[in-house]
């Protein structure tokens, strides 16, 4: 048997295993989470909700002929356990033979060593985090007379705890924090009102920047009040980094090799190809310090590594689990991701644009005509096969590489695999929104949908 260094097993698992074992398919995998939250919500300086949640469950695997089996239970009783092994059992017989169905051994794996834990902030007394969330209401109003308002001030605290079994008995755990600390506000002037967002988060308490979270949300809510309507223009644009995570976001399905396997990825048939400007390189990387989504191990106990998916602008490699990296002879990128209700499915990890070096407003320099974007609407609706979208978007309008006057309520059209082909700049300014980030880029020419 091979373990990680030292931890408490939890019973359930050396059961299920015993179970599992006398029953004889010929492989397994037990994954088994733990996890907690608590939400602190203030609003005018008072404690506006207070909630916690613990979630736990068992979740397991077969395979047996070839055929893929799948059962969980939120009950960690024996009862409930057998039930769901038997569950998994019968449903492998329903399924077809697949010459690639198989599970991961973590025998002879070499894991990455990293400390997700702050035992320190999940000890923290229950007054100092609610004491947070006040100072991020505080700070946000206090920035500007005209933010009349904060719809929600939130603290939240994330623990989880996971522990794998394969076949042989192997073990692998992980565990880890989160710390988020996030606001909406509203800003009002001459009968106009606006809203604002911004979030932080770390895996330390202590590196969560409350001042810099409220000041920036309430930046956000000031910087369209007045806003009117553009004209219609064909110009160079910026596109804000919270913004191009967006389109990341959107894009980021497209590298995943099942995706691709079923003709539904818009970067089909161009991996190996260079297809956007040298300087562009998009990493999906697991081992991210403080980043959202690392971890040591992805959802079927592959190990997390940091993978180039697009290198000086060369489209490399798409983002597999073990089915499909067999099925088309790819690399394990440890990009597996799962709950406990559902077998695992191929998901980013943190993904994001590497930054340039220019501040955002040497971006601005040399548009003597042309738009800041800040913000896309209905990214949900663009066609996730072609590209193609028609945005609703608001900005603030570019002349002589100055910011003058705020817009909104315009339309924005294009291609999303033509928009980033057509970077000419990148920022400095890489920000991430939860696990996907990017840096501001300017854009050679967009089409602005205004008023004439």
């Amino acid at each position: 048997m091979k373990t990680q260094p030292a931890f408490e097993v939890h019973p359930i698992l050396t059961q299920a295993a015993l179970r599992l074992g006398s029953l004889k398919p010929d492989q397994f995998e037990l994954y088994l989470i733990r996890k907690y939250s608590t939400k602190i919500d203030s609003k005018n300086q008072e404690t506006d909700s207070l909630t916690r949640s613990e979630d736990v469950g068992l979740s397991i695997r077969v395979v047996q002929d070839h055929r893929r089996g799948f059962s969980f239970t939120t009950s960690l009783d024996p009862l409930s356990m057998e039930r769901a092994i038997d569950s998994a059992l019968e449903t492998s017989k329903l399924m077809p033979q697949d010459e690639y169905a198989e599970l991961y051994s973590f025998d002879q794996v070499q894991y990455p060593s990293l400390d997700l834990l702050d035992t320190r902030g999940l000890k923290a007394p229950l007054e100092e985090k609610i004491a947070l969330a006040k100072q991020l209401e505080s700070e946000c109003r206090k920035f500007d007379s005209r933010i009349t308002g904060v719809r929600a001030a939130s603290f939240i605290e994330n623990y989880f705890e996971i522990q794998m079994m394969d076949s042989h008995q192997n073990l692998i755990r992980q565990e880890g924090s989160l710390f988020t600390a996030q606001i909406t506000c509203k800003a009002e002037e001459n009968g106009d009102s606006q809203l604002g967002f911004e979030m932080g988060f770390s895996n330390t308490l202590d590196q969560i920047r409350v001042p810099e979270i409220g000041s920036k949300a309430a930046q956000s809510a000031l910087e369209l009040l007045g806003a009117g309507s553009p004209p219609t223009l064909k110009c160079p644009a910026v596109i804000r980094n919270s913004t191009v995570s967006e389109l990341i976001d959107f894009l980021s399905s497209s590298f995943s090799a099942e995706e691709i396997d079923k003709g539904r990825s818009m970067l089909s048939g161009f991996f190996g190809q260079t297809v956007f400007p040298k300087y562009l390189n998009l990493i999906d990387d697991g081992l991210l310090k403080d980043g959202y989504c690392t971890s040591q191990f992805d959802g079927e106990g592959v190990p997390s590594k940091k993978t180039y998916l697009i290198r000086e602008g060369q489209l490399k490699e798409p983002l597999s689990n073990l089915y499909y990296s067999k099925k088309n002879k790819l690399s394990l990128t440890g990009n597996s991701s799962r709950g406990i209700k559902s077998p695992p499915s191929i998901q980013i990890s943190n993904l994001y644009l590497k930054p340039g070096l220019k501040t955002l407003s040497q971006l601005y320099d040399g548009i003597s005509q042309g738009i800041l974007i800040t913000d896309l609407m209905g990214m949900h609706t663009a066609n996730p096969v072609t590209g193609d979208f028609s945005l609703g978007a608001s900005g603030i309008l570019i002349e002589k590489g100055k910011l003058t006057r705020p817009v909104k309520g315009f339309a924005v059209a294009g291609n999303i695999i033509d928009l980033f082909k057509n970077i000419t700049d990148l920022g400095n300014d890489l920000k991430f929104s939860g696990n996907v980030g990017a840096p501001s880029i300017r854009i050679g020419e967009i089409s602005v949908g205004g008023t004439s």
